[in-house]
């Protein structure tokens, strides 16, 4: 465990300033020791459980599913012409011209598709980024929990321990609120490891989504390559359909592999977005019956 994650007990100050508060002869005030702190805790981790990650990562899967399926709607093997007597009537250049065209009209939105990936990336970073102010604006009100329990509990002594027969004793019910507040307290702590699960899901996406992204670039120059179209006129060319599909392939395979890190990110999200929903209950103060 880092030095940074670890988070440090309150101050004696704190402590002995809270126990002179609670005063011992008003149990009636036991229900309400520490709401406003716990209310603070709530509060705090409310924001590393706002999973913006997982809208983003949906929007960034039917890009992929886009790109995917434009991608392969160029078959190579159109560029050759058909066998027998059909070929008397086909040629290399008109099936060259009807490639040429049918590239251009989806380049366009190929280009569209890795731009958005780009953008889908940078927001999964920008997201990944706010947890960590998010991650250690926690820490504070944690600590300040722990000096309400600490206090709580050193001021049990004082508080009687005895009570009319069919009713709750000060003590216990000072006890009961400690629990409380303790349990509230560990349910902060657990938001932390979950906040980074939620983070490095996001992390990985956005390189997996940088990386497609420069995969489509290459694949759209390439193909432009292949197909004389890399200048300002059209050169004579005659591209082996082999070489233009395993330039697919390779880009199927990278867009395939951004969408399975999507996949496995979204799984992991959801196990831990649902954790921190549930913590997000432990951690808040008790409601009014």
């Amino acid at each position: 465990m880092s030095p940074s994650s670890v988070i440090p007990g309150p101050t004696a100050e704190r402590i002995a300033e809270l126990k002179a508060g609670l005063d011992p002869r008003s149990p009636e005030s036991f229900a309400n020791y520490g709401t406003e702190a716990q209310a603070a805790v709530a509060a705090a981790c409310s924001p590393l459980a706002h999973d913006a990650g997982a809208r983003i990562g949906q929007e960034a899967q039917a890009c992929l599913n886009q790109a995917t399926s434009l991608t392969r709607s160029l078959d190579p093997d159109a560029l050759v012409p058909r066998r027998g007597l059909a070929g008397l009537f086909d040629s290399r250049g008109r099936r060259l011209r009807q490639m040429r065209d049918a590239f251009d009209s989806l380049d366009r939105r190929m280009a569209e598709a890795g731009e958005q990936l780009k953008g889908q990336a940078a927001a999964l970073k920008a997201r990944a980024a706010e947890l960590d102010p998010a991650h250690d604006a926690v820490r504070q009100p944690i600590i300040d929990l722990g000096a309400w329990i600490e206090a709580g509990r050193q001021r049990l002594a004082d508080v009687a321990a005895e009570a009319p027969e069919g009713e709750t004793s000060p003590r216990d019910r000072l006890s009961a609120r400690l629990e409380g507040l303790a349990a509230a307290r560990m349910a902060a702590l657990a938001h932390l490891p979950l906040a980074r699960t939620l983070q490095n899901a996001d992390v990985v996406a956005a390189e997996r989504l940088e990386g497609a992204a420069s995969a489509i670039d290459s694949w759209r120059a390439d193909w432009r390559k292949h197909l004389g179209l890399d200048g300002k006129r059209r050169r004579k060319v005659r591209p082996e359909p082999n070489q233009l599909a395993g330039l697919t392939h390779r880009l199927t395979r990278t867009l395939d592999r951004a969408g399975q890190a999507l996949n496995d990110g979204a799984a992991r999200r959801t196990e831990a977005a649902q954790r921190l929903a549930a913590l997000g209950r432990q951690a808040g103060p008790p409601t009014a019956e």
